[in-house]
């Protein structure tokens, strides 16, 4: 699954929530529900089905960037299935 964060994302997301963040509201955007944006792993539910997949290291670089308000800009990202 193609994951595209955007400015928007960014502006809108919440430091420090795995639900809220940046990562996961790109990833609701895509098409995935009940998303989980963590550090360690992503997780979330499309077509009735659970995906876990860990965490690509430009997504948690991201993150910390993020979470410590250091600039960040739109990137995009594959998740695995």
């Amino acid at each position: 699954m193609k994951i595209s964060v955007t400015q928007h994302h960014i502006d809108a997301g919440a430091r420090g929530s795995c639900s809220r963040d940046p990562i996961a509201l790109a990833m609701k955007d895509a098409g995935a529900e009940k998303v989980w944006a963590s550090p360690t792993y992503l997780s979330w539910w499309k077509d009735l089905k659970v995906y876990n997949v860990p965490t690509p290291e430009v997504v948690w670089r991201f993150m910390k960037l993020f979470d410590n308000k250091a600039p960040v800009k739109p990137f995009e990202f594959e998740a695995e299935l």
